[in-house]
C-alpha cells in the first residue's frame, strides 16, 4: 500500500495490515490466487486539524480471490466491532464451496441453494466457537447483585466486570459479506450487509453498461422495511430511534450480516427490538445469477461500504455506480497492472476525502474521518495500457512516463476529455469543469493538438441507483476503442504561441546569450538520422559554447586551488 502523505498513528494489534492478512494461519493460504483480478485498499483514518491522520481502530476488511480448477471465487468481507468474525469467514466460506461441492451441478438453482446453504453454515460455527463464552458470560452476570449501575458495579466488583468486557469483545462484533462465483461460465453474486457488486460491461456500440448486481441490506431497503414490519417492528419508529443509536438498525449498521449475535440470540436485551417475533438480523444471502460471462468485455467490482461513503461524502453524488465505474474506466487507460487499477482508484478517493477535510468547504463537515476501504476487481478482457500495441493503440504514453489520468468531476454527467503530449516534455495537465482540459508547461501547444486518448463520455439516462437488481437501470460510458492510431506532434521550434513565450523574436531575446545553441542548418525533422560509420548520428545542439564555458570554470577553479 501507499504510504499515506502525513504521519499517521499506526495503533494496530497485529503485525500484518491488509485485506487478505490474517491473524492465524489457515488452509485458504495456499490456494491459487485469480491473476485476473486484484485488490486495492485503505485503512481507516481520523484526521487533525493540523493535517494529520490516525487510525481509529484496526483494519477491519478482508477478502479472497481463488482459481482452483474451473472455479473462481472472490470475496470482500466488511468487519465491525472487530475483525475476528471476518478474519473467521474468510477463512470458512472457501470450505463450504471448493471442496467438490459444486463439482458436479450445473443448474442455477442448485448452485444458489449451495451458496445460501454456505453463508449460513459458517454463521452456525462461528456461534459454536462462541459458546463457552456466553455460557460464562451468563454465569459471571448471574453472580453479581442486581439493581446496581454500571459505576457501582465496576466500583464494586472490578474483576469481574473487567471480565465481563473481555467475554463480550468475543461474542460482540459482525460482518458483511459478498461472494462473487465464477462456475461453467455463469456469474453469481451472494451478499449480506451493504458492501456491492457491479458489473461494467462494454456493449457493442462501444460504451460501457453499469449493472449493480448485488442489494444494499439496510434500513432504508424497502425489502427489508417489509421483512421486520412482518415481525411485528416498527419500522418508522427504529428508522427515528436510529439517530439516537446510530446509524442502521439500532446502531447496526446493516438488517442482514454474518455474526453480530447481540443482534441474533441476544435481540431481545435491545428495547427496540425487543418486540420481534423472531431475530430481526439474518444472515441469509440473496443470491443473484447466473449470468452468462462468455464472450464479455468489462469488468467486476466488489466493494465495502467504506469506499461508498468516502465518495458520498466527498461528493454528494447519486450516481456512485456510475462514478466508481468511470474512475475505473480511467485508469484502465494509464495503469500497466490490475493493482495498479484497483489501488489507483482507492489512492484517489481517499486523498479526495481528506482534501475535501482541509479545504473547509462546505462538505468539510461530512469528511471529519472513514472507514476501511476494499476494492476488489476482476477484469474480463477489458484492455489495459500495458496490453495495447502501443502503433495501434488509442493510448502512448512516452517510454518511462506515466501521465496523470483523466481528470474526475463529480458534477458532469457528460465529460469529454483528451490528453495532449506534443513533445519529449511531460507535460502538467489542467482541467477546468467548464472548459477544455490544457497542457501548460509545452510550448506550442494548442487544443487542435493531435490527442493522445479519445473522449471518454459519460451518458446517464437514469440516475436513481435502484435497490434491487430487478429494477431497470441503464448508464453508459463510452470507453476506449482496444485500438486506434495516434499521429505523433512535431515540434517547431520557431512557432511563436500566443504567449509569445517561445520563438519570440524581439531584440532583447536575439542579444540573449544562450550556452546551447542550434546548428545554423536545420535539422530535417522528417528524415530518420542515419548513424556513421562508427555508430554516431549527427549532433542537433552545438555544445561549443557549453565546453568553452565549462574549460573556462574548471580553469579558474585550478588556478585558485593552486593559489
Amino acid at each position: 500500500m501507499a504510504m499515506p502523505a502525513h504521519p499517521v498513528n499506526t495503533r494496530r494489534k497485529g503485525p500484518a495490515v491488509g485485506p487478505m492478512s490474517s491473524s492465524t494461519p489457515s488452509w485458504t493460504d495456499d490456494l491459487p490466487v485469480c491473476h485476473l483480478s486484484a485488490i486495492g485498499f485503505s485503512t481507516n483514518q481520523v484526521y487533525r486539524a493540523d493535517g494529520g491522520r490516525e487510525e481509529e481502530h484496526e483494519f477491519e476488511d478482508r477478502c479472497f480471490h481463488f482459481k482452483c480448477d474451473d472455479i473462481y471465487l472472490y470475496g470482500v468481507f466488511d468487519g465491525h466491532s472487530g475483525v475476528h468474525v471476518a478474519d473467521f469467514v474468510r477463512q470458512r466460506l472457501p470450505v463450504e464451496l471448493l471442496l467438490g461441492q459444486l463439482t458436479d451441478v450445473e443448474d442455477d438453482f442448485s448452485v444458489k441453494k449451495i451458496l445460501q446453504q454456505a453463508f449460513l453454515t459458517v454463521e452456525a460455527a462461528f456461534f459454536e466457537t462462541i459458546d463457552a463464552a456466553l455460557a460464562e458470560k451468563m454465569k459471571l452476570k448471574l453472580q453479581l447483585p442486581e439493581g446496581l449501575s454500571d459505576y457501582e458495579l465496576y466500583q464494586n466488583y472490578p474483576k469481574e466486570v473487567e471480565k465481563l468486557q473481555s467475554l463480550d469483545s468475543e461474542i460482540i462484533g459482525g460482518t458483511s459479506a459478498i461472494l462473487a462465483l465464477i462456475h461453467k461460465g455463469k456469474l453469481y453474486i451472494a451478499s449480506v450487509g451493504d458492501s456491492r457488486a457491479v458489473l461494467c460491461t462494454r456493449e457493442p456500440d462501444n460504451k460501457l453498461k453499469v449493472r449493480q448486481l448485488s442489494i444494499d441490506h439496510t434500513i432504508d431497503n424497502e425489502d427489508e422495511q417489509l421483512r421486520l414490519s412482518q415481525l411485528n417492528l416498527d419500522v418508522a419508529g427504529i428508522q427515528q430511534a436510529t439517530g439516537l443509536y446510530g446509524r442502521g438498525l439500532a446502531g447496526h449498521p446493516t438488517t442482514r450480516s454474518i455474526g453480530d449475535y447481540s443482534f441474533k440470540g441476544g435481540y431481545r436485551d435491545i428495547e427496540v427490538l425487543s418486540y420481534a417475533a423472531s431475530e430481526p438480523v439474518i444472515a441469509e444471502p440473496e443470491v443473484i445469477g447466473g449470468l452468462p460471462i462468455t464472450g464479455l468485455s468489462g469488468f467486476l467490482l466488489v466493494f465495502t461500504n467504506g469506499l461508498i461513503k468516502s465518495i458520498e461524502e466527498t461528493t454528494d453524488t447519486s450516481q456512485l455506480n456510475m462514478d466508481i465505474a468511470y474512475r475505473v474506466a480511467a485508469e484502465f487507460q494509464f495503469q500497466s497492472t490490475l493493482s495498479g487499477v484497483a489501488q489507483q482508484v482507492v489512492d484517489k478517493v481517499v486523498r479526495n476525502h481528506h482534501d475535501t477535510y482541509l479545504s473547509g468547504m462546505e462538505r468539510a463537515q461530512y469528511c471529519q474521518k472513514r472507514d476501511d476501504i476494499t476494492l476488489l476487481l476482476r477484469n474480463f478482457d477489458y484492455p489495459l495500457w500495458s496490453s495495447v500495441s502501443p502503433l495501434g493503440s488509442s493510448v502512448s504514453p512516452l517510454p518511462g512516463y506515466n501521465p496523470v489520468t483523466v481528470p474526475y468531476s463529480p458534477h458532469r454527467t457528460e465529460t469529454s476529455l483528451s490528453l495532449f503530449i506534443p513533445s519529449p516534455t511531460p507535460p502538467t495537465l489542467t482541467h477546468s469543469i467548464s472548459q477544455t482540459p490544457i497542457i501548460t508547461g509545452i510550448p506550442s501547444v494548442t487544443p487542435s493538438s493531435v490527442p493522445i486518448t479519445q473522449p471518454i463520455f459519460v451518458d446517464v439516462s437514469n440516475p436513481n441507483i435502484p435497490n434491487s437488481p430487478s429494477s431497470s437501470h441503464t448508464s453508459t460510458i463510452e470507453s476506449q476503442p482496444s485500438s486506434g492510431t495516434s499521429t505523433p506532434q512535431k515540434y517547431d521550434p520557431t512557432h511563436t504561441n500566443s504567449t509569445g513565450t517561445q520563438g519570440s523574436t524581439n531584440s532583447d531575446t536575439q542579444s540573449s546569450p544562450f550556452l546551447f545553441q542550434r546548428l545554423s542548418e536545420p535539422r530535417d525533422t522528417n528524415s530518420q538520422a542515419e548513424p556513421d560509420e562508427e555508430g554516431y548520428i549527427e549532433p542537433y545542439v552545438d555544445f561549443t559554447d557549453f565546453m568553452r564555458a565549462y574549460e573556462a570554470a574548471a580553469n579558474e577553479i585550478h588556478y585558485s586551488q593552486e593559489a
